[in-house]
């Protein structure tokens, strides 16, 4: 297997990937938003009014459960939508893997 093919398999599926951190947001808001609010608002987190703690809280998720590490200031407009996250997360994914 060339390491091409590694790195492509260590990348999760990106729809795997978006639901992944779907699941992360809607656990930060700790009940207060559901998928259905979440999909109303066109995936966009500050539509749902997401608090600061729920985006602390979703950071520290990802960073954990993903093993990827998001600067919150350098990266800040990213983190308006499910998927400027995604885009983020799967850049830095592949950073880690040499994709």
């Amino acid at each position: 297997m060339t390491s091409k093919e590694t790195s492509a398999m260590t990348v999760p599926q990106a729809d795997t990937l978006r639901a992944r951190i779907v699941g992360i947001v809607l656990h930060s808001a700790e009940g207060d938003l559901s998928e259905a609010d979440l999909a109303a608002a066109g995936w966009s987190l500050s539509g749902v009014s997401y608090s600061s703690l729920s985006y602390i809280r979703m950071i520290d998720a990802v960073e954990n459960e993903l093993g990827v590490y998001l600067d919150p200031e350098e990266e800040s407009e990213r983190f308006e939508t499910i998927e400027g996250i995604v885009g983020l997360v799967n850049e830095h994914l592949g950073e880690t893997t040499g994709a």
